[in-house]
């Protein structure tokens, strides 16, 4: 950029042609502490102006007018650029005075100065020192806000944030419904925290209760409120063991689940990390099985099939035992079992019928 002449004077308000303010976040606490800055020591930083057809038009330093306003004061130190308006606007994003700009203003600036001053997005980007990525998302930002979202934000009545991550993915969906929420935070404003929550179960809702949630928003985050009280109510009368207790029959229906997705997740013929991945799950619930056992071993109810079991107990299920176990123990389909060698009886032989009436066993 060029050099150009600065001149540093005391210049009456009505002088000044505030025609940017709109661009700017309004920021009331930022006002006041500005008002008793000055009030207390004087405007010790001048804005920044242009002159264009005997008008200085302000640059930079709307909050400080705003506070010379609101202490009734008639003129303002302001340092006079004479360079075209144009290079002013460039320098304003280069050069931070007071506190940085957001990168809403920061937009609304470029978005100004490719529209207004017919200087393309790369030439914004090597006169600021920045990259062309950044003047594009700058400019997007801008770009994808509805006019009165953009305004909103501008007069203070919306957050940078709701307006970006809420207001505009909404408005390129159903540009109706963000204005009625727009209008609905605008009479009953929501924080961040309660506009993140709303926006969650908004994106999860079906068509009736998106027409409740937004006319209503401030009502349903009370009603959520309320029921995370109440959740957390009852997880307090519950203690640790009610907290076991749901994340347990969590952990249960998750398992569920997996054990419907066995057929394709397992019809591929590499499976040896999946199945690797199974005993070592299934090493965790032995280990927890056992320490089960040691806290509660009379009242634990027991699944004789389980393959854990307390320490020195474990039973091997069917699907562990090979062909030839099997067939010893239960032997062949269709052949009966011979006696054991000492004439005992097997552990699976019927019982003996019962002696008739006036009938004696030799036992």
């Amino acid at each position: 950029m060029s050099s150009f002449g600065i001149q540093t004077l005391e210049a009456d308000l009505h002088r000044l042609d505030l025609r940017f303010a709109s661009l700017r976040v309004r920021q009331p606490r930022a006002v006041e502490r500005l008002a008793r800055s000055i009030e207390h020591s004087g405007q010790l930083m001048p804005v920044v102006a242009v002159e264009e057809q005997a008008r200085w038009v302000l640059i930079d330093g709307y909050l400080r007018i705003e506070a010379l306003r609101r202490l009734s004061r008639d003129t303002a130190r302001v340092e006079l650029w004479e360079c075209p308006l144009a290079q002013a606007l460039l320098l304003v994003l280069v050069r931070v005075q007071g506190r940085a700009w957001e990168a809403i203003e920061e937009g609304a600036v470029i978005r100004e100065l490719v529209g207004q001053c017919g200087l393309s997005r790369r030439e914004v980007a090597r006169q600021t020192g920045r990259d062309a990525s950044w003047v594009s998302r700058r400019l997007t930002l801008v770009e994808d806000l509805p006019e009165a979202v953009f305004a909103a934000v501008c007069a203070g009545e919306l957050s940078t944030w709701a307006a970006v991550r809420v207001l505009a993915p909404l408005a390129r969906a159903n540009t109706e419904q963000a204005q009625t929420l727009l209008a609905a935070l605008q009479r009953e404003p929501l924080s961040t925290r309660e506009l993140r929550a709303w926006y969650q179960h908004y994106r999860k809702a079906n068509r009736r209760q998106r027409e409740r949630m937004l006319a209503q928003p401030h009502l349903f985050c009370q009603a959520l409120q309320a029921n995370t009280r109440e959740q957390q109510a009852r997880a307090l009368r519950a203690g640790p063991e009610g907290a076991w207790l749901v994340e347990v029959q969590r952990i249960g229906q998750r398992l569920r689940g997996l054990g419907k997705q066995i057929p394709l997740v397992f019809a591929a013929a590499q499976s040896a990390a999946l199945r690797l991945a199974w005993v070592e799950l299934k090493a965790v619930v032995c280990d927890l099985d056992e320490a089960l056992a040691r806290y509660t071993p009379d009242d634990c109810p027991r699944n004789p099939s389980s393959d854990c079991g307390p320490a020195g107990q474990g039973r091997r299920g069917t699907q562990d035992r090979s062909p030839a176990e099997d067939l010893a123990q239960h032997g062949a389909p269709g052949v009966t079992p011979a006696p054991p060698p000492d004439g005992g009886a097997a552990a699976d032989s019927p019982t003996p019928a019962a002696p008739a009436p006036g009938e004696l066993r030799t036992l």
